[in-house]
């Protein structure tokens, strides 16, 4: 019975450990388009819009077929974002629907994050709208547009 206690303690703080480093999601956008189509429609419109670009600089979390890292300049103010696309290969190849969703987006003084390491709080509705509208009103729309469909939002 004396250490049901530290068990407890210990196996909550070993779950603490296991779930560090994961992202969660800012918000998320569905498309009934396939993966690779979205993937394409992306690509156009990161090239098309003079208000996007891509991070040249390649790595985990910027590698074109997972993760992607654009800035996006609204109003002369700058916001980065990392999205991810939902789902894995498998997925990728058997699903007729494809999803984006923010991982991590900051504004032009550094605050924000992802959701998962409470730089997006769930209850702070301010920053989220700050971070999520250029995303929408620029980049989301331009994908429409490529597309010539809405999306939908989680």
């Amino acid at each position: 019975m004396k250490n049901c206690g530290f068990i407890i303690v210990l196996s909550l703080g070993l779950a603490g450990c296991l779930s560090a480093g994961t992202h969660g999601y800012v918000k998320a956008y569905r498309y009934s388009t396939t993966k690779h189509e979205l993937e394409k429609a992306i690509g156009q419109a990161i090239a098309q819009h003079p208000a996007i670009t891509q991070d040249s600089v390649k790595g985990y979390y910027n590698d074109d077929t997972n993760y992607v890292t654009i800035t996006i300049v609204e109003k002369g103010r700058s916001y980065d974002y990392t999205f991810r696309y939902y789902g894995g290969e498998e997925y990728w190849d058997t699903s007729k629907t494809s999803e984006v969703f923010i991982a991590y987006a900051r504004n032009e003084k550094g605050e924000g994050g992802s959701s998962g390491n409470g730089g997006i709080k769930w209850y702070d509705l301010k920053l989220k709208k700050e971070l999520t509208g250029p995303f929408e009103r620029i980049f989301v729309s331009q994908i429409d547009s490529v597309l010539r469909m809405s999306h939908t939002e989680e």
